[in-house]
Formats: structure tokens, sequence, C-alpha cells
């Protein structure tokens, strides 16, 4: 997938334009060309290359005479480029919760999220000793865009994180319940992991990069 550094020239001048255009309705090349009164040959070679960005496609649909007519459509990641107020939408959400319910409910509804993030990360327990499970989860906190490693480290694993796909939210939800929910989403490693009683010895805090999550086998 193209990266966004490299999406960012394809939306400015003619290009931005046409995508402007497109996020309102799907059109040809011809209505494009007229409606935006740009030279239709410039219009196709724009069209070219934002095609191949994958940020439009086209398809034909049949005309009522003649040749079928290619019509271009924006695709997911070109909508993507434009402004969402995901973020707002969250923080109100998550403040009225905190309004309506009191702590030990509003916990609970933490946890649950928690819960649910967790099945979609890694939907079946690991299996094996605790390196095997270990790395079982990295892998799949990996492919979830963690980009997640881990080492040993003076008989503890520290699971490294490198990219945390939970701070835009930590951004605009307020402090108390940011760090509710990443004290219960690193806390529930030591329920994932499998017949292998083990304590978090560290964990980190909101808005914290590159941080690490260290683990240690309990000595009965």
């Amino acid at each position: 997938m193209t990266s966004p550094s490299k999406l960012s020239p394809l939306m400015t001048g003619t290009r931005r334009v046409i995508l402007e255009y497109l996020l309102r309705t799907d059109a040809n090349a011809v209505t494009l060309a007229e409606n935006l009164d740009i030279n239709i040959s410039a219009i196709r070679g724009h069209l070219d290359v934002l095609e191949i960005a994958g940020l439009v496609s086209s398809s034909f649909e049949q005309a009522k005479r003649g040749r079928p007519k290619r019509i271009y459509s924006l695709t997911l990641l070109a909508n993507s480029l434009f402004p969402v107020k995901t973020g707002q939408v969250l923080s109100a959400l998550v403040e009225a919760i905190a309004r309506s319910f009191d702590v030990k409910t509003t916990n609970s509804l933490i946890r649950q999220v928690v819960a649910s993030l967790w099945q979609q990360i890694l939907p079946d327990k690991p299996s094996g000793n605790l390196q095997e499970q270990i790395s079982t989860i990295v892998e799949a906190l990996d492919n979830f865009g963690f980009y997640a490693s881990f080492e040993l480290v003076d008989n503890q694993y520290a699971i490294r994180i490198h990219n945390d796909v939970f701070q835009p939210a930590f951004r605009v939800i307020p402090e108390e319940q940011a760090i509710r929910f990443q004290q219960e989403f690193w806390k529930r490693l030591a329920r994932i992991l499998d017949g292998i009683r083990v304590r978090i010895v560290e964990m980190p805090e909101p808005m914290t990069h590159g941080f690490r999550v260290l683990i240690e086998e309990r000595k009965e």
C-alpha cells in the first residue's frame, strides 16, 4: 500500500480538485473535464496517476448508445485522506459514559472493550512454554499494527511496542479513562497466557512512545 507521505503530493492542485469532485459523485473523464473546465487529456493523465496510486478505481458502465463509459470512483484509501471527526465522536462518547455511570460500571465497560479488542488481536489462546506463548502474542500484536518485538532481559520478557495504535484515541479521551484503559489492556496479558502464572512488572502510561511491557513467570 502506498504510504501517506507519498500520497500527500497527489492531494494538491488539479488532482485534489478531481478527488473532491469524485467525493461527491462518480464520474467519467468527459464529465470531469466539462465540469472542472480542464482539458480531457490532462484529466485522463491525472486519473491514470490516481488509479495507480490506489486513490481511484474504475469500472465500465453500459451507455444507452455507443461504447461503455469508464466510470471513476474514490477508493477507501482516498476517503481516508479527507477530514474525519472520529476523535471528537469518541471523546463525546467516553465523556457521556463517564457522566452517566459510576466508576465501577465505567471500569466494567472498559474491561469489556479490552476483552473484545484482544479477541480481535488473538482469537485463540497461545500454547507452549512461556517464551513460545509470548512469541505468539507478539506476532499477533505486530500483525495488528503495534510493530511489536520481545527479548529476554534478566529473566523477564520485555515486549517492546514501537507503534501504540491507541494513541490517537488517548489524545481525545479524558486522561483518567485513557490510563485505566492502558492498564487493563496490558494486564490482560496475564489472563491470556495459558497455564502459566505471570505478573506484569512494568506497564506504560498513555502517550508514551516506544514503550515496553515487562513480564516474569511467578515462582510458586
